[in-house]
C-alpha cells in the first residue's frame, strides 16, 4: 500500500480530532419525515426566493474596517411543518441572514464574486484577513462575503460550537439547513443585481462549494461559478468522510442501515444536479489527496458536467489554503477575468 501524502496525512489526523467536538449525539430523528425531500426535481426542493430582499446595511463603527455588514430576513421557507415550528421559535436567530462587503469607498466595479463559507468556520474574520481581499486585489472584482445558516451571527441558542446543527442525522434539519444557504445566496444575487452589477459569480470552499454547485443548477444562476473542494456526492461523503462520523453513527443508531442511507440519498435530488451554467463559465478546485471528499468522486461529477475548467492542487482538504497563489493565477487566466 502506498503511503498517505502529507495532505492525505492532515486530513486524517484532522478527520480524528474532530471526535472531540462531535462529542454529542443527535437524538432527533427525522428519518421517517424526509417524504416532502425526496423524489423531486432540483427546482422543487430549491425554489426561487424571487426578487431583492430588503437589506439593512450597518453603519460601519470601525473606520479601518473595510467591509460592510449587511443584513436582511431569510426568504428560505422549510418544506416540512413540524420543521418550520423548529425554524420559527427555537432557531428564530438562523431567520436572518448576513452578507459583508467590500468594494471601492465609493462607487463599486462592473462584477461582484459572491464567496460562501466551509463548514464550521466561527465567523468571517479569517477570509477577510486573507482571501477576499486577494480576491478584491487580484480579480479586480468587489466581494461578499454570505455567511451560512447555523454559523457566526446565525447560531441558535444551544451549539455547542458553530455550523454544530448544519449537519448531524437530524436529516431534515440538515436538508433544510442546505435549502436555505442556497436561498440566501440568491436573495443576496438578486440584490446586487438589482444595485447594478452587471456581472455576479459565486465561489465557495468545501460545504460553501457545494452551494456554489447547487447555485449553477437553478434558475435565475450566476454567471459563473468557482466551487473549491467540494462535489455533490452526499451518500459517499457520509460513508467516507471522517469528519461526518457522528452523523453516520447516529443514523446506525437510529436503524438507517448503510443501504439505506444509499437508497435515501439518492432520492434527493442533490446528487442528480446538472449544471445550467456552461463548462467555459466556471472553473473546479479540487485536491488530490483530499481525505473528506475523494478526488475520484469529484472526477466522476466532473465528466457529468461536461468537463469543466478544473485545477487539479497538490496535497488535500485541510491544506487548500497552500495552493492559493496557484488558484489566484489560474483564476485571472479565465478569459472573463483576463480580458477585463
Amino acid at each position: 500500500m502506498a503511503a498517505m501524502g502529507y495532505g492525505a496525512t492532515i486530513d486524517s489526523v484532522i478527520g480524528k480530532l474532530s471526535r472531540f467536538l462531535h462529542l454529542r449525539q443527535t437524538d432527533t430523528d427525522t428519518s421517517h419525515e424526509l417524504g416532502p425531500y425526496l423524489d423531486l426535481a432540483l427546482e422543487e426542493l430549491l425554489p426561487d426566493p424571487g426578487g431583492s430582499p430588503l437589506i439593512h446595511r450597518a453603519r460601519k463603527l470601525n473606520p479601518l474596517d473595510r467591509f460592510e455588514t449587511l443584513s436582511w430576513k431569510s426568504a428560505h421557507v422549510p418544506r416540512s411543518a413540524a420543521y418550520a415550528r423548529r425554524h420559527a421559535s427555537e432557531y428564530a436567530k438562523n431567520q436572518t441572514a448576513f452578507a459583508r462587503w467590500l468594494r471601492p469607498r465609493s462607487g463599486r466595479r462592473r462584477s461582484i464574486l459572491l464567496h460562501v463559507h466551509g463548514w464550521l468556520e466561527p465567523g468571517s474574520w479569517l477570509e477577510e484577513g486573507t482571501l477576499l481581499p486577494m480576491f478584491y486585489k487580484e480579480l479586480g472584482v468587489d466581494v461578499a462575503h454570505i455567511q451560512l445558516p447555523f454559523h457566526g451571527r446565525r447560531s441558535p441558542p444551544g451549539q455547542l460550537f458553530h455550523g454544530e446543527w448544519f449537519w448531524t442525522a437530524d436529516l431534515v434539519r440538515s436538508l433544510e439547513a442546505v435549502t436555505q444557504a442556497v436561498t440566501d445566496v440568491r436573495s443576496a444575487m438578486a440584490y446586487f443585481r438589482a444595485l447594478g452589477y452587471q456581472e455576479v459569480g459565486v465561489s465557495g470552499m468545501s460545504l460553501g462549494g457545494c452551494i456554489a454547485m447547487l447555485l449553477a443548477c437553478v434558475d435565475p444562476t450566476p454567471d459563473y461559478v468557482v466551487p473549491m473542494i467540494a462535489h455533490l456526492e452526499l451518500a459517499e461523503a457520509v460513508e467516507e468522510a471522517p469528519i461526518l462520523w457522528r452523523m453516520k453513527k447516529d443514523l446506525e443508531r437510529f436503524g438507517m442501515g448503510k443501504e439505506q442511507r444509499r437508497e435515501t440519498f439518492t432520492r434527493i435530488p442533490l446528487a442528480r444536479a446538472r449544471p445550467k451554467v456552461a463548462p467555459d463559465r466556471q472553473l473546479w478546485v479540487a485536491a488530490r489527496e483530499d481525505g473528506y471528499l475523494k478526488a475520484d468522486l469529484v472526477e466522476k461529477q466532473w465528466l457529468e458536467w461536461g468537463k469543466p475548467e478544473i485545477q487539479w492542487i497538490a496535497g488535500g482538504h485541510m491544506t487548500f489554503p497552500l495552493a492559493l497563489d496557484s488558484i489566484l493565477a489560474r483564476m485571472r487566466a479565465l478569459p472573463k477575468f483576463s480580458t477585463r
